[in-house]
């Protein structure tokens, strides 16, 4: 359903023109709920798939409208280079006929479409088919929106922890630097481990400025994918939750039948089949133009010669039938080019199944490894954060180095760093299994 980053830059490609709304509060805190259900409501590019389904909508109106029959006015006028008969004879010994060179003639025309050779039919089943795709276009738009929301909003939790990591750490460095101007001045330090302190706070303060703006960006795509300005979201309100159980990742994971149902539940292989069976109705429609049409037709009106002198009203009916007999080798180039997309509509349904396949195997595969990882993290956590204690202590008391502290507070962030994005990880393959399993939108509905 999703090929990694290239679904979420076409949607926000799609997006990135969004209009303001004057009436949106400005710099609002939004959960993860709220941010979804406002882009189900607000986004382009959920009402532009709306409208899409509209149109299909009425295509079928207009396809069935083709059985109905026609009736058209028309109004014509000719002049000719030699006369001809306006009013003819009625009979013998009657009025003589009226010629004129000027011909005006005015009136309605009527068809009634008898036999197509099935086409018409087919039309109505082929626009029905194009409504049906327009609703799992909509049905995918709509989960691949919910996809990419939930990955920016954790995005930003992720970012929004890393930063109060790092300024805590910066807090602590500023104190270390503080004590270590004391001990300049006193000369229980080289300057040059206050110099090693001064770029270690340089390189800190720089790292905290690029998870700000990070966040910051982050915060101008969730605005973008739910339709809003940019300056409307000042930030989430939220947080990761710890990962699931190993237990309840290994029952997680559904069987090889309960997958395969799964997948054909997706709304994108339900649009890749009546993809199929769309094409299916191309190959008849084709098919059809080798059989002969038959039409009910007839006309009434009046005509008239030059000053509209002796008109008269006239009248037709009868019945007319059409039959190719020959066409160049159109008609059969045009079957054998829809039989070839047929061919390709199965080839790309099939290859669909295989990928989703892939994807909720991957998916599984990248929470159990994120998992996994997070816990190692935490475990290295209390050690890192131990292992910088006790090399503080050192230093305070003068049996340890400057640099030795500020490598163990540096591995003490790293670790942190770690495991927030060990725990970003795992809500995103979360992500990727929902979306996978093409449930993602029920999970929403499910938490509302």
């Amino acid at each position: 359903m999703k090929t990694g980053m290239a679904i979420f830059l076409s949607i926000l490609s799609l997006i990135t023109a969004c209009p303001s709304y004057a009436g949106a509060h400005t710099g609002e805190i939004v959960t993860l709920e709220e941010a979804i259900k406002i882009a189900l409501k607000e986004s382009p590019v959920i009402l532009s798939k709306a409208n899409e389904l509209g149109a299909s909508k009425q295509g079928i109106k207009a396809a069935k409208g083709l059985l109905l029959p026609r009736i058209d006015a028309y109004s014509s006028y000719s002049r000719l280079s030699d006369p001809q008969v306006v009013v003819p004879i009625k009979s013998f010994g009657g009025t003589p006929p009226t010629f004129s060179r000027d011909q005006y003639r005015t009136g309605l025309s009527l068809k009634i479409p008898i036999y197509e050779g099935g086409r018409l039919r087919t039309q109505i089943g082929m626009a029905e088919l194009s409504k049906r795709i327009s609703e799992e276009s909509l049905k995918i738009t709509r989960q691949e929106l919910i996809y990419a929301i939930t990955n920016v909003f954790n995005q930003v939790l992720f970012l929004e922890g890393l930063e109060n990591a790092q300024k805590e750490t910066l807090n602590a460095l500023k104190k270390v630097r503080a004590d270590a101007r004391t001990r300049l001045d006193v000369g229980r330090l080289a300057p040059v481990e206050l110099m090693r302190i001064d770029t270690q706070v340089s390189e800190q303060e720089q790292a905290l400025v690029r998870t700000r703006e990070e966040k910051a960006r982050a915060l101008y795509t969730l605005s973008q994918l739910m339709g809003r300005s940019p300056s409307m979201i000042n930030g989430v309100e939220g947080r990761l939750k710890e990962p699931w159980t190993a237990d309840k990742i290994d029952r997680l994971e559904p069987s090889p039948s309960e997958i395969e149902k799964m997948i054909e539940a997706r709304p994108d292989i339900k649009k890749a089949t009546e993809a199929v069976t769309l094409a299916e109705r191309a190959v008849r429609l084709e098919k059809g133009l080798h059989l002969p049409s038959i039409d009910l037709v007839g006309d009434y009106g009046r005509r008239a010669g030059s000053g509209f002198d002796r008109d008269e009203e006239v009248w037709s009916g009868g019945v007319t039938i059409g039959l190719n007999i020959f066409s160049g080798g159109v008609i059969s180039a045009r079957v054998k080019g829809a039989q070839e997309r047929l061919l390709a509509a199965r080839n790309d349904l099939n290859n669909l199944r295989l990928v989703a396949f892939r994807e909720i195997k991957d998916a599984l595969s990248r929470i159990k490894e994120a998992r996994h990882r997070f816990e190692t993290s935490r475990i290295a956590l209390n050690t890192s954060k131990e292992s910088f204690r006790i090399e503080e202590l050192k230093y305070e008391t003068g049996a340890g180095t400057i640099t030795d502290s500020l490598l163990a507070q540096a591995a003490w962030l790293r670790t942190r760093a770690n495991m927030l994005q060990a725990l970003f990880d795992f809500h995103d393959a979360v992500a990727d299994y929902r979306l996978a399993l093409g449930t993602i939108d029920r999970e929403f509905r499910r938490i509302n």
